[in-house]
Order: structure tokens, then C-alpha cells, then sequence
């Protein structure tokens, strides 16, 4: 493959590409690109409005994040982290770059010294997990030295596609983070990805 082989395929690569919908979300709906509406968010009770707003002000910082993930993840054909490939779901062929906003959740993630995660459950905190088809609940006491709090951010967002041959929902990804401090980097993961 000569130089400008390969500055031509460079410049096919597709980036990410936020798209902001405008259009009020007033009855706080999950959205998708024909309804083309704001975000829905939810911030869990007990959740302080301080803290909501100091993460809603790191928000570009956390989309850069998220921007890094999609194209390592789904637009990058040279990224050793791509799980989209040609004739399988997600194809990589389809998506157009264009990425959106579906949902936004902010709570609180509480885990012991092993990490394991807990949450509030009839005044204790509560640890469910299974062994086998087993399912064994770990109760410990809300004064609990054990157990630490981090702040919880969930987001969800829509990627499009061509898959039809115009522009659609193609696939939503989800993608969460847990940080000790508001000052905390974040360091998103994939949860999950599907079809939208």
C-alpha cells in the first residue's frame, strides 16, 4: 500500500461525532434519533444537587471519555479494542460516526474492602451474590467501617448507522464509572452494547 493509499484510508476513518438535541424532554422519555429530544436523566434520592452539578460541569470531560471508547471500540479497524467487524453485529461498515445522548443516571455505588458491591436495602447495607445457582445475601450494619461510597455515572448513548441506507438509530452503548472523589478522573467502561 503506497503513502497516499494509506493517507486516503487515514482520511476515511471515521471520528465520533456529538450530536446535541435542542428539543425539550419534558416527560423525561428514554429519546432515540427520530424523536431527537434531550437526554433523560435521573439523579437517585439522597443524591446531593451539589454533586450533580459539579459533574454536570466535568460533562465534556466525561464525553471525550466516552468519544475515546467509540472509536477504539467501534470505528478504529486498526484499534486491537474493536468489536465491530464486517458481517456480524455490530458492523463496522454501517456506523456513520454520529453519536447522541440517550439517558444520564447519577447515584451512589457502595462496596466493602473486597470491593464487592452493596446497596441500601430495609436500613442495612446488602450484598447479593451467587454461588453456583445459589444465591447468598451479605448483610452489614449503615455504620459500617467496611464499606466505602463512590459516585456512580451511568451513561447511555445511541450511535448511528446506514445499515438501511439513511440515518437511523443503529446501536446503543452503555457505559458506567465509579469515582471516590468529584475530583476523581473517570475511567469509564463498556457495559454493554445492542441494538437500538
Amino acid at each position: 500500500m503506497g503513502i497516499f493509499d494509506k493517507l486516503k484510508k487515514k482520511k476515511e476513518l471515521k471520528k465520533p461525532n456529538l450530536i446535541v438535541f435542542e428539543k425539550e424532554n419534558a416527560d423525561n422519555d428514554y429519546g432515540n434519533f427520530e424523536l431527537k429530544i434531550k437526554p433523560r436523566i435521573s439523579i437517585d434520592e439522597g443524591f446531593p444537587q451539589e454533586a450533580y452539578q459539579l459533574l454536570a460541569g466535568r460533562h465534556k470531560e466525561m464525553l471525550e471519555q466516552i468519544e475515546e471508547i467509540i472509536f477504539r471500540n467501534y470505528l478504529d479497524e486498526t484499534s486491537e479494542d474493536l468489536s465491530s467487524e464486517v458481517g456480524s453485529f455490530p458492523d463496522i461498515r454501517y456506523f456513520t460516526g454520529n453519536y447522541y445522548v440517550v439517558y444520564e443516571s447519577y447515584s451512589f455505588t457502595y462496596r466493602d474492602n473486597h470491593h464487592r458491591p452493596y446497596r441500601i436495602k430495609n436500613g442495612q447495607y446488602r450484598n447479593v451474590s451467587y454461588k453456583g445457582n445459589e444465591r447468598q445475601e451479605n448483610y452489614l450494619p449503615l455504620d459500617s467501617n467496611e464499606i466505602n461510597k463512590y459516585y456512580n455515572i451511568f451513561i447511555q448513548v445511541g450511535l448511528t448507522g446506514m445499515e438501511s441506507g439513511q440515518e437511523e438509530d443503529y446501536m446503543s452503548l452503555d457505559l458506567v464509572t465509579e469515582i471516590a472523589s468529584l475530583e476523581d478522573e473517570f475511567e469509564f467502561e463498556v457495559l454493554s452494547h445492542g441494538v437500538m
